[in-house]
């Protein structure tokens, strides 16, 4: 009998594995990569919090999913259903999630008082700290400090990755705002729907891109994390 071959993954799932290795040239590709390669997902989740944003409790659970639960699914080359947001496994983590975000900020305010430089390093020293908490069931502390010694001798090049991308995506998109604004007409509402709908979607490329740089970083340092 002839064997059917499996079937082959696709999209995401299709991809080379993740590098052992940062280096600032897979930073960029990959967050634009990652995060463009699901636009329009990321687009369709954004709505969907923004829409039930005024929901008690559930905002708490949905805020959650945006912003740490999304980069854990692109990290694991995942396709994201926007409505995963409402998972109740997000809401299940609120107390510690509330503590961490409560230490890691005060933190990194702490060391803007100290010259804007140590709050940078320790923003950097903690980004995964949140991806550790949710993904893991890594506790506050420890997921702080887990976090750190990941991204120990990484620093300089998370920031200077973190600067590109947001270069990369900011510098065209304020071209093509600029554009928009110089040749629609200064009357009129098709000059407020034009740039208002441009605003939305310049904005979901900006969460994108971020979600992207955050989940191939955590791709590829969450593989120290014992």
């Amino acid at each position: 009998m002839t064997q059917v071959p499996p079937e082959q993954p696709v999209g995401p799932q299709a991809e080379a594995p993740v590098p052992e290795v940062l280096n600032f040239g897979d930073i960029l590709s990959h967050s634009f990569r990652w995060g463009f390669g699901q636009y329009f997902r990321i687009l369709l989740m954004l709505v969907l919090w923004v829409l039930t944003l005024w929901i008690p409790y559930v905002n708490v659970g949905t805020t959650i999913a945006v912003t740490v639960g999304a980069p854990i699914l692109l990290s694991r080359r995942q396709h994201i259903s926007p409505t995963f947001i409402f998972d109740r496994e997000y809401r299940s983590v609120m107390a510690e999630y509330f503590l961490l975000a409560l230490l890691l900020s005060g933190g990194v305010v702490l060391g803007i008082a100290f010259g804007i430089i140590p709050g940078i390093v320790l923003a950097l020293g903690w980004m995964l700290s949140p991806l550790l908490l949710v993904d893991r069931g890594v506790g506050v502390l420890e997921s702080l400090r887990k976090s750190w010694e990941a991204t120990t001798g990484e620093k300089w090049t998370l920031f200077f990755g973190l600067l590109a991308v947001y270069l990369l995506y900011l510098i065209p998109a304020g071209l093509i705002a600029a554009l928009l604004t110089a040749v629609l007409p200064e009357e009129g509402v098709l000059r407020g729907l034009v740039l208002g709908l441009y605003t939305v979607l310049a904005y979901a490329g900006l969460a994108a891109v971020d979600l992207g740089f955050t989940a191939y970083v955590y791709a590829v340092l969450g593989k120290r994390v014992g």
